[in-house]
């Protein structure tokens, strides 16, 4: 298993998906908490992960998180890596 914090470094986007958070990042991290960055041992949910933008960028912007846990359920998603 890769350590969580050097697969970040390397990672961008896999993927460009419609309705992806990739332009939204600025506005997302806005509406963390102020202290965000100072909470310790975090672990990072994500729903819809698409190309996976926000995860990238939130694991490589905050190394407070220690975990992540990501998710995305579509059936077109689905198909490219059938």
């Amino acid at each position: 298993m890769k350590d969580i914090k050097t697969a970040s470094k390397m990672a961008k986007p896999f993927l460009k998906w419609v309705g992806g958070k990739g332009q939204l990042i600025e506005q997302l991290d806005a509406q963390l908490p102020a202290d965000f960055s100072n909470w310790d041992d975090v672990t990072y949910i994500e729903p819809f992960v698409g190309g996976g933008a926000m995860l990238f960028y939130m694991l490589q912007r905050y190394p407070n998180i220690q975990h992540a846990v990501i998710n995305d359920v579509n059936s077109d998603f689905s198909q490219l890596f059938a």
